[in-house]
């Protein structure tokens, strides 16, 4: 997934604005079409009718704070490998 891709989740229009893999795991930065809501999101991963699903996600209405929440979650999952 690389940032500027838009796609569909749940019936949401999403853009990605950040997303890093590691090995099986990976975290993404998203914001929402419809009310420009920010997503942190965990797992994300690519269904076989081409949308994506995640494992959970987090709801900002700040970009900041879910800027904050990314890097967090980035420097976590980049503590542990496969």
């Amino acid at each position: 997934m690389k940032p500027g891709l838009e796609f569909e989740n749940s019936g949401m229009r999403l853009v990605c604005l950040a997303f890093y893999s590691l090995g099986k795991r990976n975290v993404g930065f998203f914001q929402r079409e419809s009310d420009g809501m920010y997503i942190t999101a965990r797992n994300i991963s690519k269904e076989a009718d081409g949308s994506y699903s995640w494992a959970w996600g987090h709801y900002f209405k700040e970009r900041e704070e879910a800027e904050r929440d990314y890097q967090k979650r980035l420097e976590e999952m980049c503590q542990y490998t496969d």
